[in-house]
């Protein structure tokens, strides 16, 4: 198979290659899958091939010199040294999986509530996809801050700092870049902390904690519980619990303590108010003897850390709801869809930096 700056085209059968610039979408050329949201952005089809008067074309997206830049400084920062971290090998799939999900690219480049936009669901059939970013410089470089970007326009979004004066995990998850106060409900996300079971978190809002008030309606929500443990294989295995979408509408979890809320809705068996997430299994290949993950081209480099999550009775092998790969040293890509939030998805990638498996 062929490639092209990184994009795998079909095999060209005899016949003569042409390069098209579209300054318009057309959506009987373009499949939606390759749609992106308004951008500066120029796309190259190019003929791969041919039959009777039909042609296959393959979409090559090229940024503008300023997009170019941005993206290449980040890496030459971030991408100083690449580390293998694990055993475990990873296919990068050149053969993008987004093209069974059919999803469109969602990057909106204004956003009038910042707050609303994170804590929301991604639109059902849309991706979003992200740069996670481990931050030690300086004060960070004990408790390192993690930064969220859209990828292609680099617009920050979001970012979580671990508190120092707590003994266990615990992270202000804030819409400024330097700023983590939890009383500031202007920029205040969430707060991700360690549960009180081994290798588990929970996520809520930032609303108040039920033990310092007396008001319902300032008790802060439970957005989602994350656990980890060691599947049969010996590799990670992550668990997530997210409130059900029904009507359009998150479901709302205000418990009085940990010991409540979506874990004890889905520990009953009240499965119709919480959706349950797994990650995907490796596969054992025959051929290189040893377990995979079969990734789209955003992920780069191995590590223990990467991961793709899907439903608990997911049926199409292709299709994936989260995708979190590495990059570089401290560079990360996410893509995230319907059910997740863009909060529920960073949180998810932070707790992977504070869990400790034995």
């Amino acid at each position: 198979m062929q490639t092209t700056n990184g994009i795998s085209i079909l095999q060209i059968k005899n016949t003569q290659e042409e390069l098209i610039q579209f300054d318009q979408f057309d959506e009987d050329l373009i499949p939606k899958s390759k749609l992106f949201s308004p951008m500066n952005v120029n796309l190259n089809l190019k003929c791969v091939e041919t039959f009777g008067n039909n042609k296959i074309y393959d979409i090559n997206e090229t940024r503008t010199n300023d997009q170019q830049n941005k993206s290449d400084s980040l890496l030459d920062t971030l991408n100083s040294k690449q580390k293998i971290e694990t055993s475990l090998q990873q296919v990068n799939v050149m053969t993008e999986r987004l093209n069974n999900q059919n999803l469109i690219f969602y990057a909106p480049q204004y956003i009038p509530d910042i707050q609303q936009f994170l804590t929301s669901p991604i639109p059902i059939g849309k991706i979003i996809q992200c740069t996670f970013i481990k931050n030690k410089k300086g004060f960070c470089y004990f408790y390192p801050k993690f930064e969220l970007f859209f990828s292609e326009s680099l617009k920050f979004l979001c970012a979580g700092k671990r508190q120092t004066t707590k003994r266990k995990s615990n992270y202000i998850i804030s819409s400024d870049v330097d700023i983590f106060n939890s009383n500031n409900k202007s920029v205040c996300l969430g707060n991700l902390k360690y549960g009180t079971a081994e290798n588990q978190f929970n996520l809520y809002d930032n609303g108040n904690d039920p033990n310092k008030t007396n008001q319902l309606e300032t008790t802060r929500k439970e957005y989602a519980v994350y656990s980890y443990k060691k599947s049969s294989l010996g590799v990670k295995s992550i668990n997530v619990l997210i409130p059900s979408i029904i009507n359009g509408q998150q479901q709302d979890f205000k418990p009085i303590s940990q010991n409540e809320g979506i874990q004890k809705a889905f520990t009953q068996q009240k499965n119709e108010n919480v959706m349950q997430l797994i990650s995907k299994p490796p596969t054992f290949s025959e051929e290189k003897n040893a377990y995979q993950l079969k990734f789209t081209q955003r992920v780069r480099s191995a590590s223990n850390k990467n991961f793709i999550l899907i439903s608990n009775n997911q049926e199409n092998d292709q299709e994936f709801l989260m995708q979190f790969g590495k990059c570089g040293e401290y560079y990360y890509n996410l893509d995230i869809c319907h059910p997740l939030s863009i909060l529920q998805a960073f949180a998810l990638c932070i707790t992977q930096f504070e869990v400790k498996l034995k």
